[in-house]
């Protein structure tokens, strides 16, 4: 993965217990925040469901609403926070999130619950394209979209959720950089939460930081930077995982931390020995 981001490529835990094939995410306490990252900027009237958290620097010129606590930069529960994307991301190493879909959105497109989508390099989304998630009529399955470069969403895109999915199981992985631009097409609606590898930003819409830009279903995690451009809704992650419980490691899951750490290391050595 580009960056050494092993960490946030598979930032969220994947168990397959014996009786079943379910993903299962786990944000740890990071699911109580709304807005996450090294740095948050934001610039609209934002609302942000949930708290805001940053390692190095919080500014806000909106002024924003957050229904939680906007913990100052570096603030002890905040970072504890940011660490439990990384130990996700570690679990993740363990099991290794196989993908068993390709992700693109040149055209319209259907996931299916319990899936794995992936799609390697950079993507842009088109004018128009639609997304839909079929949660098969079981409204706990997750859709997990991994993409390995920088994801841009260039104009109008919708979300169809269908037969009981729900954008608080739905989990984009970004490598790189993650961009909602609005332009003259009107406010966009993002279903599902975004963990990118370096930074996210929404851009204004038409008329400047003062109209709404966009809602994310969701939460936004970033290693870096969130900029909010442009009036912003972010809605927050569920804080259970999938299926209505909390977000416990299934049993035999402190082994697979073992072997996660293995992984770890091991990449890390063997990108060391290809830079060399």
């Amino acid at each position: 993965m580009r960056q050494g981001l092993i960490w946030l490529v598979l930032a969220v835990m994947s168990v397959a217990p014996a009786f079943g094939s379910s993903i299962i995410v786990n944000l740890g306490s990071a699911s109580s925040f709304g807005l996450l990252g090294g740095t948050i900027s934001n610039t609209g009237i934002s609302q942000v469901t949930g708290n805001v958290g940053a390692t190095t620097t919080i500014t806000d010129s909106g002024p924003w609403v957050v229904t939680g606590t906007v913990y100052p930069a570096g603030d002890p529960i905040a970072m504890a926070a940011y660490g439990a994307i990384f130990n996700a991301g570690v679990f993740a190493e363990a099991e290794g999130l196989t993908p068993t879909g390709l992700f693109t959105t040149d055209t319209s497109q259907t996931f299916l619950g319990n899936t794995v989508y992936a799609s390697s390099g950079d993507i842009s989304s088109t004018t128009g394209t639609n997304l839909t998630f079929n949660a098969q009529n079981d409204p706990t399955e997750v859709f997990i979209i991994q993409i390995d470069g920088a994801l841009t969403v260039n104009g109008a895109m919708t979300f169809t959720l269908l037969n009981g999915a729900q954008a608080d199981n739905i989990i984009w992985i970004v490598g790189t950089d993650a961009t909602i631009s609005v332009g003259s097409s009107g406010p966009i609606t993002f279903d599902g939460s975004i963990l990118a590898g370096d930074t996210f930003t929404m851009s204004a819409a038409t008329g400047g930081s003062g109209v709404l830009a966009g809602t994310i279903n969701g939460c936004v995690f970033t290693e870096n930077a969130n900029t909010l451009a442009g009036q912003t809704d972010v809605n927050g992650c569920a804080a259970t995982t999938a299926g209505g419980t909390t977000g416990v490691p299934e049993p035999g899951t402190v082994p697979l931390l073992c072997v996660g750490l293995f992984a770890l290391i091991s990449y890390r050595w063997q990108s060391r020995r290809r830079a060399a």
